[in-house]
């Protein structure tokens, strides 16, 4: 069985997801893949820790809905990029469940190249991601422009899953409605626009929309 778990935020604990999720969560080991900082975030061993290592800024948040489904902190391990100790082919396989992080999906995409992980991550059979770390697993992704990307583009995903795009941290703006239609007529197949509390579930290439959800075709 494949499943993908496609999101906006950290927030997947909430009511709207946690009856889709929490029979495929429980009792899991997951691994935490945040490759898709930017430069000025982390550059080193220890500017990555002070954001994704035990007391950074962004760690609480990240493992809280975790938590929630039972899973303890112990059976939560986190990829570093900068740790050449890690065995990061190894750490994938053995995970029952991989996360992506948010930040900008181009940059995770090359990050795993560099890695050598992207034929570990692709036979994965359970991949989850916020923001960035949903867009990389489309076939192809659309940005909308924002403070990171000036313009519109297209950008190619890994495959994990296909025929449909993303509109993340939908909010109905113009630009979003605009990028949103730019994007069915590019890719020629639909769009999700994903609310604040809302994401996708696809099993085995079958899409549950959890939340708050909105397709154009």
């Amino acid at each position: 069985m494949a499943v993908n778990v496609l999101l906006n935020y950290y927030n997947f604990d909430e009511s709207w997801a946690k009856p889709h999720l929490e029979k495929l969560l429980v009792g899991k080991k997951v691994l935490i893949l945040p490759l898709a900082f930017r430069q000025i975030q982390a550059w080193d061993n220890d500017s990555f820790l002070s954001i994704y290592g035990k007391g950074g800024e962004k760690y609480d948040n990240i493992i809280k809905p975790f938590l929630a489904y039972g899973i303890d902190e112990g059976s939560i391990a986190w990829l570093n990029p900068f740790d050449d100790n890690q065995n990061y082919t190894a750490m994938v396989q053995q995970a029952d469940v991989l996360f992506f992080t948010g930040g900008m999906p181009e940059k995770a995409i090359r990050r795993i190249m560099q890695m050598g992980i992207a034929d570990a991550v692709k036979k994965h059979p359970f991949v989850m991601g916020a923001s960035a770390g949903a867009m990389l697993q489309l076939e192809k992704y659309h940005i909308t422009p924002d403070e990171d990307y000036p313009s519109y583009g297209l950008w190619r995903g890994l495959g994990l899953v296909k025929g449909f795009g993303l509109e993340v941290h939908y909010l109905a703006t113009d630009i979003q409605q605009q990028c949103t239609a730019r994007a069915v007529k590019d890719y020629n197949y639909p769009v999700y626009q994903m609310w604040h509390q809302g994401g996708l579930l696809v099993v085995d290439g079958k899409i549950t929309i959890m939340g708050q959800v909105e397709v154009v075709k």
